[in-house]
């Protein structure tokens, strides 16, 4: 039975729209690092659009302009010189839809998934229900995650993920705390 961490969507083009997204960068780094000294894998999801695949729900909720971008599509700067286990390239919000990151979970005995990056309340959000569906037991890692910034949501969205998150998925818990644990 293995601890793996998953980060979501760290792309340049949803950075912009993250609040506290220096903290979240920084946080998913020391993370990083602390799994890697222990031999845990660690598992990148990023969005990978596909002109041919129009989900108009999708479209009509985020719009076609990050599709046209592959400069925002690509991996922050602060995190590129990591090297990852496992990288996902996923089509919608779960990191489980048509990918094989439940099969490299289940090759690795994985049974427990960190989750950190962005949007708490969406991309990290559905990948860690769908983990659950797989009996791979996610967590949240709070202040390893961020929200969106601007008029979409209140000031109380990522808090009221995390209260969402423990009450019907898994445990929450902080970057510091998680890497104490590791210890």
């Amino acid at each position: 039975m293995a601890e793996a961490l998953i980060v979501i969507d760290m792309a340049e083009g949803y950075m912009k729209d993250t609040s506290s997204s220096k903290k979240v960068i920084s946080n998913i780094s020391k993370l990083i690092q602390a799994f890697k000294k222990k031999g845990n894998k660690v598992i990148l999801s990023m969005p990978k659009f596909d002109s041919k695949r129009k989900n108009p729900v999708m479209i009509r909720l985020w719009g076609e302009e990050f599709k046209d971008d592959p400069e925002s599509q690509k991996l922050v700067k602060e995190l590129s010189n990591f090297k990852f286990d496992k990288k996902i390239e996923k089509v919608e919000y779960s990191g489980f839809y048509k990918t094989d990151l439940e099969r490299y979970c289940k090759k690795h005995d994985i049974t427990n998934l960190y989750f950190t990056g962005v949007f708490s309340g969406c991309c990290i959000f559905f990948s860690a229900v769908d983990a659950a569906y797989r009996m791979i037991q996610p967590h949240l890692v709070t202040d390893a995650s961020g929200a969106p910034k601007g008029k979409l949501i209140n000031k109380s969205w990522h808090q009221d993920t995390i209260k969402r998150f423990k009450l019907m998925i898994g445990p929450a818990i902080s970057t510091k705390k998680l890497i104490d644990k590791m210890k």
